[in-house]
């Protein structure tokens, strides 16, 4: 017959025994981290238009410098009222025109530059989803 002490320890070394064999087989993957470091991102919601050149001025980093951090899909309003399908960054917003040079509202403009479609930000109602650094 056992004591209470030995079915206390045998009891106490099966407990120990499932522990260590759920951590080897679920917990081993997982990892603790801090996700404060993770960027902030939020849906801004029918913007109206900027009038900002810098929205046309080339496929850089016009985003983060005008509205201090990374656009990760957007649409436009176009002017029938209807919206685009969503633009990601990079992946598949070239517009199919280019700038043409430097007018009056843009004088800084390069000719025969590519562009993202996010330059109908200029005179276009426009929606789009940012995250920045927290």
């Amino acid at each position: 017959m056992w004591t209470d002490r030995e079915r206390q320890h045998d009891s106490t070394h099966r407990n120990l025994t499932v522990l260590l064999w759920a951590t080897a087989v679920m917990g081993s993957d997982l990892v603790i981290y801090d996700i404060n470091s993770q960027a902030n991102c939020t849906h801004v919601d029918s913007r109206s238009p900027r009038r900002d050149c810098r929205w046309a001025e080339g496929l850089g980093m016009a985003d983060q410098i005008i509205e201090g951090g990374k656009i990760i899909a957007y649409k436009i309003k176009w002017f029938n009222g209807i919206w685009s399908n969503w633009f990601v960054s990079g992946i598949n917003d070239l517009d199919i025109k280019f700038n043409l040079g430097p007018s009056g509202r843009c004088p800084a403009m390069k000719a025969n530059t590519m562009r993202r479609f996010w330059s109908y930000f200029y005179d276009h109602n426009h929606q789009y989803i940012i995250c920045k650094p927290k």
